[in-house]
């Protein structure tokens, strides 16, 4: 019984997401934005193992600058990011590649260990 209960609480603790790797980061919000479409899919994997897709048509407007790249909001989706908790997330641009997220409930940045690219396009439908 003892044997069973310490292998029901092995596998709960095990199994908890571990929380979304992030820090501090120091926006500086865009006075005149500009707005974007993804223009090919993006598919990532977070460094807590989840796995994202923002998909093709995507619209996003710049939101600001961080130190890591250009904050870029989305208008016509929602992110998030998970791990222990399930936080806001706009993707951040640098040099063509998706960095990370700027959380901004937390003002924080969370990175990607592996970037991808991003495909923008000017947006039309200003």
């Amino acid at each position: 019984m003892i044997a069973r209960i310490s292998t029901l609480l092995c596998m709960l603790l095990c199994g908890c997401a571990s929380e979304v790797v992030r820090h501090e980061s120091a926006l500086v919000e865009s006075a005149a934005p500009a707005r974007f479409v993804v223009s090919a899919p993006v598919a990532l994997r977070l460094d807590s193992g989840y796995e994202r897709t923002i998909a093709a048509g995507t619209r996003l407007v710049e939101f600001g600058r961080i130190p890591e790249g250009r904050v870029l909001k989305p208008v016509s989706a929602s992110f998030t990011v998970e791990g222990r908790h399930i936080h806001e997330a706009y993707p951040v641009d640098h040099a063509g590649r998706l960095v990370g997220f700027y959380l901004p409930v937390e003002k924080a940045f969370s990175p990607l260990s592996n970037p991808v690219t991003l495909s923008l396009q000017g947006d039309p439908a200003k």
